[in-house]
């Protein structure tokens, strides 16, 4: 039984180790630019400071200065970008703060909502008041504007070199 066990454990180990390995490089992450709303009527905040994006997505910013309520969206706990995101912004991958949430959800506070798509980012961001979210920088379109990027793993207001597809 403690074979088992131990081999068990081996391969999660292994398991996790590849999955980390395999989503740290940031070189094989596109730069994300992190949204709002293009319409300053939905849009609470109109500049973001890059240590504000980890607390906003820890839930430990909920309001901004206006004293609007920062809605924070993610892609799903699978998808790549997530996972960079995760990993770049709050150090951490999403099946790694399951224990995080439970202890908060007890509180009164859910973690970020999540949707399927990047689309899905890109219309929750557009429509909804105070909502802030990531994509690939190369699917920005005019319905939202960058407030951050996320390239090479670091946090910045300049917008990086972007190699987008015609």
């Amino acid at each position: 039984m403690k074979a088992l066990f131990k081999n068990t454990l081996a391969v999660v180990c292994a398991l996790h180790a590849l999955a980390f390995a395999h989503f740290s490089h940031a070189e094989d992450n596109p730069p994300l630019a992190i949204i709002v709303s293009s319409n300053p009527e939905i849009a609470v905040m109109q500049q973001l400071a890059p240590r504000e994006l980890n607390q906003i997505y820890w839930r430990k910013k909920q309001y901004g200065s206006n004293g609007v309520r920062i809605h924070p969206v993610n892609l799903h706990a699978e998808h790549p970008l997530r996972l960079y995101f995760s990993k770049a912004v709050l150090g951490s991958l999403p099946n790694e703060q399951a224990d995080y949430w439970n202890g908060l959800y007890f509180h009164g506070t859910t973690p970020p909502y999540s949707v399927q798509s990047e689309e899905a980012v890109l219309r929750y961001v557009s429509d909804t008041k105070g909502a802030i979210g990531y994509v690939n920088a190369c699917k920005l379109d005019e319905r939202v504007k960058p407030l951050l990027w996320l390239a090479n793993d670091s946090i910045s207001t300049s917008k990086p070199a972007l190699n987008c597809p015609p």
